[in-house]
């Protein structure tokens, strides 16, 4: 997977055309407006943690950076 930034609005309607293909492939009756505002809302509670899964794997992915010591100057007297 491609480590770029992913805005939650754009992981909320993948999620949620996702979850209306399901529901066209197990021949299921259209959902009426009730169905789709619960489709909506748990779409947007998975995409929240989808992007904080996102944001944990990509800080981790992350070279660490490591501390450089000043290195010891000769005191000259």
């Amino acid at each position: 997977m491609d480590k770029k930034k992913v805005s939650k609005k754009a992981l909320r309607n993948l999620l949620k055309d996702s979850v209306k293909q399901s529901i066209i492939s197990l021949e299921l009756p259209e959902p009426n407006k009730k169905v789709k505002k619960i489709i909506s809302r748990t779409a947007k509670k998975m995409a929240n943690e989808f992007s904080l899964l996102l944001k944990k794997e990509f800080k981790r992915s992350k070279p660490k950076k490591t501390k450089v010591e000043p290195s010891q100057v000769a005191q000259v007297a």
